[in-house]
């Protein structure tokens, strides 16, 4: 039976995927493809990678973690994966480099390309994607920290994503234009467009709220006053005055 227990396991074994190849780099560099260029200043990547002119070309097998901006893999096939802040995703490509498979325990992606004959995996903890061609897709995926995973296909798609349970019979099919919120990641508790969920990269100001609840809002120091004059004080400078009077 699915549990939360089992669900945390498999997140831990997404998260080594994540790292998948870095260890079998060397010895598998002869049979990786190239997924695509990397352009970020902040991103850290795992496996192996090549110098381009521009960026750096991410290979099959490595990992990519955005750090604190989004970062933007250009597909060598085509189109585009945005890694999301604070997201890590492990990314292959069949030997031909026409499929590819993109693997993530946390955070949120977005994906802009066309395909061909062709399909590509997206994998969650909890759900299986599988984008099939031809056609044209513009998703965005994203794990909520309470462990929902959302699924939007924009309106410039041309083809519908199919999502699979990882632990059950589920199947579910997003459609164009249509956004899903799958609670736990099952497909019998999905719900179709709902208000307030963003699935794609959280916009700057998201993060910094997202911040600030985490540590707390900035706080200042209050600005100095002065002190009131106490009794003692008052009646000192009232004698000062009178002893000025006499003297005059």
């Amino acid at each position: 039976m699915y549990t939360e227990a089992y669900r945390d396991f498999m997140s831990a074994r997404i998260r080594n995927l994540v790292f998948l190849g870095v260890g079998l780099a060397p010895a598998l560099a002869h049979a990786q493809a190239p997924v695509g260029e990397l352009f970020s200043t902040t991103a850290q990547v795992r496996g192996s990678v090549t110098l381009a002119s521009s960026g750096m070309t991410v290979m099959s097998g490595s990992s990519i973690t955005s750090g604190e901006q989004t970062a933007r893999l250009q597909l060598t096939r085509g189109g585009e994966l945005n890694v999301c802040a604070g997201t890590s995703v492990a990314v292959s490509a069949s030997a031909n480099g026409r499929d590819l498979m993109f693997s993530f325990g946390s955070g949120s992606i977005e994906s802009r390309y066309s395909m061909q004959a062709s399909s590509d995996v997206i994998v969650t903890p909890d759900l299986r994607l599988v984008i099939t061609g031809p056609g044209e897709f513009d998703l965005d995926v994203a794990i909520t920290p309470a462990g929902d995973t959302c699924v939007r296909s924009h309106r410039d798609s041309t083809g519908g994503v199919i999502v699979n349970e990882q632990f059950g019979d589920g199947i579910y099919q997003v459609k164009p234009s249509d956004s899903v919120l799958f609670r736990k990641g099952k497909v019998s508790d999905a719900s179709v467009n709902p208000q307030g969920v963003n699935c794609g990269c959280p916009s700057p100001k998201s993060r910094l709220r997202e911040t600030e609840v985490a540590t707390g809002p900035a706080t200042t120091a209050p600005a100095p006053t002065t002190a009131a004059p106490t009794p003692a004080a008052e009646r000192s400078e009232e004698h000062t005055s009178e002893l000025q009077s006499h003297h005059d």
